[in-house]
């Protein structure tokens, strides 16, 4: 063993000087040949003693045989033992030992050497031979060993050691430089001892002797034949070198695949591997080749050469399994490199000739299709993004449909991949990015809710409800209930999906609030009530939350549930909080409703009460003055009348400017005073509804005041109010004339004859005025009124005597009576029964007074009796005609009576008659008119 390790280290030591002066590759472990020699110097000997006392023996032996006894064998046998005692001494690390070594060496030498000179013609002598030029190697003299190695050829060409002295002789010449000798010397192992040791180690030096002398061919021709034996070997497959293959073994393919890779690049081809194989038998193993040679132009930064090779494979073996590993491994070498540009198209050729659909897909087997899979989606899934980072930038339509088609190929091709859902989200995003908002919700609500829950699930579902929203703000009022149905649909299914996801919460709110917008009121009730009653939810959205209830109750006229939600939200608001006020305001607003519902059922005291409460839950709403106002109503509609006036007053002593509110107020105070039988409040009350009051109808609410106060017995203030009213009010004239009428008598029974009288001509000069407006009312206040007007002058005229001189008297009384005349004939013309009766009467009164006076006028003095008779004669002549006028209207008033009217007015006429004619003919004709 000792003697095969020391030969090992020799032959390592010759290989590495051989391998010194390549220049183009660098030797490695692979140009070791084989660790052990299958023979020994003598295979039948064996050691069974101690070596040391053997050789010494054995020299005794041979000292005592000068020529070295029988046949030599002892010779022979001593210097092997020596050669073998050198080899394992030279091993060791003590100096002495090492001395040994050499000295054992020098001495088995010797011994060969002499054995030679002895036995020159021996047919064994291929042994000794062969023992001194290991012995010479040992010795470091590469000649000498050299000279017994050739020797050997010559003379033993067919020994048994003649492949091992060849391929050591090969190695010489390959360390010196003599790359032909050196082949030949290969050559002879390979071609006749292929089942030599030396066979593997010759063939693959034989290589290298041809590559060195730029025999490319030939040398691939050697190194193919190297690893056909490998691949018999099953130490390499069609793309690599077997996991199961040792380390020695390994290397020698590696080395062998490096410098056949060398051979192919210095081949003038363009496609050296392709050009070779042309004209050969085709190997399994070509993938390895074409790897191999893609590495070495790698290792030498030669990346367009590498590429070209990995890419060359696929136009060569289209439907090899290997065409997509060589493609990717050009990609990967564009990656690794500043060839970036090409990353890009690679990738979209490398999908669109592998990919589902594709020949090649087709002429797969699973196995391959399943390990092909993986690329195809790692492209697709860069090509894809790399165009939607492109759009991004770009912001152009073509660009964002370029990427959504690139991940829907994907998606088309592999529904199933790992990477599918996250690829269908990219896919959403770039139609929303692309403000393609429908597409991008189909594909985030698929993204979200068909596959197995991963990374984007919830994500995905929540950019859905986003693109709804971004769908909303372009959509037209029209479509908007319809967008907010699906945006509903979407958020219950993320909320229902993803319970525990931080914005579940918030998609709650937002559903409650898309329901309330549909006035979906009820929906939008039970969807904000699961998030207050949900613990884990959070105090603002809660807050929201209860302000959507609170809406909500409202708009379903739920009224106290309304207020009782809007009390949580103003509870969970800061004191200043901006929407405070608002919210307040529909507290109010949902206590007044209460209100409203208890007065349509007619539960109007109910009613008050949630009117008057409003303002103690929100004294400073706006709507506090109308519930208030409201609230008095409702007592005023029960006739609880003091209590409508409490609050009343109570409510103008609330809101002194508010301006708007007090005619109302004055009209309910006013029509509460009446039915409490307080007239004078009424009457000032409606003196205020009167100013409050549009001008076209103040006339009547004055009058209103005036009979008011006039009920009151506050007569002087109802006359003010007449007359305040006559001067704004001329028109209607009835109304105004029954006013002057109304003050005339206050002023008659005040006995303010004075102003009574102003006010009876007031009513004259009126009716005189509006004769086109008289009513029968206005005839008669006008022809009474001429009637109680002339009266004093009728007295007057009825107290003047005819007294001497009686021109002077005459004249007073002719006056007076023409007054009298031309009032009673004005009352008459009223045509006013009564009053025409009365005048008709008094006009032939005084006439009859007239003629009574005359008849009864003083006589002159110093009239004789003659004179006297002729004075009384002509005093008769001149009171006649008065007398038959009397007499005349006497009659015609008579003939005007109805029987049973105005009785006095008969008797006075009677009376009259009686006076003025005979009493026979009075009688008769009094009697007839009267019958008639």
């Amino acid at each position: 063993m000792k003697a095969r390790l020391i030969f090992t280290i020799s032959s390592l030591l010759l290989l590495q000087s051989c391998t010194q002066t390549a220049d183009r590759l660098q030797p490695t472990i692979a140009d070791i040949p084989a660790a052990a020699i299958d023979r020994n110097i003598n295979p039948e000997v064996t050691f069974d003693s101690n070596r040391s006392q053997l050789i010494n023996s054995y020299r005794e032996l041979v000292s005592m045989s000068p020529q070295g006894g029988g046949y030599g064998k002892e010779v022979q046998r001593l210097a092997d033992l020596e050669l073998e005692s050198s080899m394992d001494n030279k091993l060791s690390d003590n100096p002495e030992l090492i001395k040994q070594g050499e000295q054992d060496a020098s001495l088995a030498i010797q011994r060969y050497q002499q054995y030679l000179k002895t036995y020159p013609h021996r047919a064994d002598n291929d042994l000794i031979l062969y023992q001194l030029s290991r012995a010479y190697a040992l010795e470091s003299e590469a000649e000498k060993s050299q000279v017994y190695m050739q020797q050997l050829v010559s003379q033993f060409p067919q020994s048994r050691y003649i492949d091992e002295i060849q391929f050591r002789l090969g190695e010489n010449y390959f360390v010196d430089g003599d790359y032909a000798n050196a082949e030949l010397a290969y050559a002879v192992v390979v071609k006749d001892n292929a089942d030599s040791v030396y066979y593997e180690k010759s063939l693959y030096k034989a290589g290298w002797a041809q590559f060195k002398q730029n025999q490319n061919e030939k040398a691939i021709d050697s190194f193919i034949m190297l690893l056909d034996l490998k691949q018999q070997q099953e130490l390499i497959g069609e793309f690599e070198i077997n996991d199961s293959t040792g380390r020695a073994e390994r290397e020698l393919i590696q080395d062998t695949l490096r410098v056949t890779s060398l051979a192919f690049s210095y081949l003038p081809a363009k496609q050296p591997i392709n050009q070779y194989f042309s004209n050969k038998k085709k190997r399994n193993y070509v993938p390895l080749l074409y790897n191999s040679l893609a590495g070495l132009y790698l290792s030498k930064d030669r990346i367009t050469d590498a590429t070209d090779v990995y890419l060359s494979y696929g136009e060569n073996y289209p439907s090899s399994r290997y065409t997509p590993t060589f493609h990717q491994q050009a990609i990967n070498t564009y990656k690794k490199s500043a060839y970036t540009s090409l990353l890009l198209p690679e990738k979209e050729r490398f999908v669109k000739k592998y990919n589902k659909g594709s020949v090649f897909w087709g002429q797969q087997t699973a196995a391959v299709q399943a390990d092909l899979q993986p690329l195809l989606t790692a492209h697709m899934f860069d090509i894809a993004t790399h165009y939607h980072a492109t759009a991004r930038a770009s912001k152009k339509p073509q660009d964002f449909n370029k990427s959504a088609s690139r991940y829907q190929l994907y998606l088309s091709s592999f529904p199933r991949s790992k990477q599918a859902s996250e690829v269908n989200f990219l896919l959403a995003e770039s139609r929303f990015d692309a403000k393609q908002y429908e597409l991008a919700i189909a594909e985030y609500e698929k993204t979200a809710y068909t596959y197995a829950v991963h990374k984007n699930s919830a994500e995905a579902g929540y950019a859905a409800l986003i693109a709804y929203n971004e769908i909303y703000k372009l959509s037209t009022k029209s479509q908007r209930p319809v967008i907010k149905n699906k945006q509903i649909f979407s958020s219950i299914k993320f909320s229902e999906t993803f319970p525990d996801d931080k914005r579940t919460s918030g998609v709650l709110l937002k559903t409650a609030e898309l329901y309330f917008d549909l006035k979906k009121f009820r929906q939008a009730n039970t969807t904000a009530n699961r998030l207050v009653s949900n613990p884990n939810v959070a105090p603002p959205v809660k807050h929201s939350a209860w302000i959507i209830i609170a809406h909500s109750n409202f708009e379903l006229m739920e009224y106290s549930s309304a207020e009782n939600a809007y009390t949580k939200v103003i509870a969970g608001m800061p004191a200043k909080a901006k929407r405070k006020k608002t919210i307040s305001e529909q507290l109010a607003l949902s206590i007044y409703k209460q209100g409203e519902v208890e007065r349509d059922l007619g539960n109007h005291e109910q009613a008050a009460q949630h009117f008057l409460r409003l303002g103690r839950v929100v004294p400073s709403s706006p709507k506090r003055i109308i519930a208030e106002y409201d609230a008095a109503n409702e007592y005023m509609t029960l006739k609880y009348w003091p209590t409508a006036i409490t609050l009343l007053q109570t409510f103008r002593q609330s809101y002194p400017k508010q301006s708007k509110w007090s005619l109302g107020v004055s009209k309910k105070l006013t029509l509460a005073y009446i039915e409490s039988g307080q007239p004078a409040k009424a009457a000032n009350e409606m003196m205020t509804v009167t100013a409050l009051s549009p001008i076209n109808l103040q006339h009547n609410l004055l009058w209103q005041a005036a009979e008011l106060y006039s009920q009151a017995g506050e007569k002087e203030k109802a006359v003010s109010t007449y007359k305040t009213y006559i001067k704004k009010y001329p028109d209607p004239i009835s109304r105004s004339i029954e006013l002057r009428f109304k003050i005339a008598s206050y002023y008659q029974e005040k006995s303010d004859t004075e102003r009574y009288h102003f006010w009876l001509r007031e009513i004259v000069k009126a009716d005189g005025k509006n004769k086109k407006q008289r009513t029968d009312r206005t005839r008669y206040l006008a022809a009474s009124s001429i009637i109680i007007l002339i009266e004093p002058v009728h007295k007057q005229y009825s107290k003047i005597k005819l007294t001497t001189p009686l021109k002077k008297s005459l004249k007073l009384k002719k006056s007076l009576m023409k007054q009298c005349i031309k009032a009673y004939s004005k009352a008459v013309k009223y045509q006013v029964e009564e009053v025409s009766t009365a005048a008709t009467f008094n006009i032939a009164e005084i006439y009859q007074q007239f003629a009574e006076a005359l008849l009864t006028s003083d006589r002159p003095k110093k009239l004789n009796e003659e004179e006297l008779e002729e004075y009384n004669y002509l005093l008769e002549d001149q009171a006649y005609p008065f007398e038959e006028k009397a007499i005349n209207i006497y009659k015609s008033n008579l003939s005007r009576i109805p029987k049973g009217s105005f009785d006095d007015a008969i008797k006075n006429s009677l009376k009259a008659l009686g006076k003025l004619m005979p009493f026979t003919y009075a009688k008769t004709e009094v009697t007839d008119s009267y019958a008639k």
